[in-house]
This record gives C-alpha cells, structure tokens and sequence, in this order.
C-alpha cells in the first residue's frame, strides 16, 4: 500500500460533527426522559421501558456494524467499493453513535417506575439486584466501546501498535452485547429477533475468519519473502 493510501487515524473525520450531533441529541433527550420520569410527570406510562428496548436493539445493531466495518477495513474487502478513509469515518460514527444509543439504553431506565434503575445499577457492572450478570454484559460493552472511541484521539500518544491491540477489545464488547440482547432482551423469543441476532453473529464470525487467513497469508509471504512488494501486501492485514 502506498504511504499516499496509507489511513492516517489521528486525523479528525469528516463525520466528526455528525457523531458529535448524534451522540449530544441522544444523551439530551435521554436526560429529558429521565427528568420526566424523576419529576413524575410521566408516571404510570411504561413509555421508558419501550424507548429502552427500542434504543438497545439499535445500539446493538450499530455496534455490530462498527465491527463489521473495522473488519472490512483491516483485511482490505471493504476497499474494493470504498475508499478507506471513507471506511475509517463510517467506522468511527457507527462507533460513537452505538455508544450514544446504549448510554440512552441504559439511562432511560431511571425514569422508569416498574423496574426502577438507579444511576448506580445503570453505570456500575454487578451494581444492581435484576439479573446482575446479563447486565453487566451490556455494561462491560459500553464501557469497552468508550474506551475504543476514546483511543482513536489518543492513538498518537500510545502508538500504533497498542491501538491495534487495544483494538481487539471490540471483539469482546461486541459478543458482550450479543449475548446481553439474546438472553435478556423482551424480544428473544420473536423468530425476527433471533433471525437479525443469529445473522450479524454469523457476519461477524466470516469477516473474522477471512481477518486471521489474510493475516496468516501475510505473515507466509514475509517469512518466504517471496513477492516484492511483501511489505506493502503485510499493511492490507494489519
């Protein structure tokens, strides 16, 4: 890959705004809710605990495409329709626009008068009585996915090396939340919720497969040395 193509991760996105637009609405109108549901004016409506179930299933879906398209970025098959820089910024929105749906996922539940979340048990792992493991599943992967969005602006101060390997975190936020919507969700016994859960796991699973043999190919290509431009191949894997 020419060091001209070559993705240039400490720059400031294009979509930057856009994120920053997405995730502030978000989290305002989360807290507007939350005001709501303190100050009674909504009491008896379960109103929260729709907006809940609704924003959850979208966060999840954006954090299954912000895996799906760093996949698509690291081993080069998103390039083929796409620029990569264009890749690195739908990378990054869905990023933080996930984070921004989950933290109102999690936030809206303390205007809610029947399950009744205190600020604790929604930002605390292990920090509250109903079903405390499946929650912290989702938690974990909220707090992994800030982490993540966070080191891109901090990627020049750590190195390129660790940001990749902090990288693989998104990984584990990403079956966290899998395993925190299938086994807790309302919706797990709907055959169209099973269907859209069992489809972007399987996603996931292929892209990750076609990562490790682009990666395996590469490493085969440095060890023989080989092809000329080895180097250059070994960058599409990284």
């Amino acid at each position: 890959m020419s060091r001209s193509t070559a993705l240039d991760t400490n720059a400031i996105a294009p979509g930057s705004l856009v994120v920053s637009a997405v995730v502030g609405i978000t989290l305002a109108t989360g807290g507007f809710v939350i005001g709501m549901g303190a100050t009674g004016l909504a009491a008896g409506t379960t109103s929260f605990w729709y907006l809940s179930r609704g924003t959850g299933f979208v966060a999840y879906l954006l954090l299954w495409g912000s895996v799906t398209w760093g996949l698509l970025l690291s081993t080069g098959t998103g390039r083929a329709w796409m620029r990569p820089p264009q890749l690195l910024d739908a990378h990054q929105f869905l990023s933080a626009a996930g984070a921004g749906f989950a933290c109102f996922h999690g936030l809206v539940l303390m205007g809610d008068r029947y399950v009744s979340f205190p600020l604790r048990a929604v930002i605390l792992p292990f920090g509250g009585s109903y079903e405390p493991l499946l929650v912290a599943f989702g938690q974990i992967a909220v707090w992994l996915s800030l982490l993540l969005i966070a080191s891109f602006h901090v990627r020049r101060h750590i190195g390129g090396r660790l940001w990749r390997r902090l990288h693989y975190a998104s990984f584990m936020a990403f079956w966290l939340a899998f395993a925190h919507g299938l086994l807790l969700g309302t919706e797990q016994t709907t055959a169209w919720a099973l269907v859209v859960y069992m489809t972007t796991a399987s996603v996931v699973i292929f892209l990750t497969f076609c990562r490790v043999l682009a990666t395996a190919r590469a490493q085969a290509v440095l060890v023989g040395d080989t092809a000329p431009n080895s180097a250059a191949y070994a960058l599409r894997a990284v």
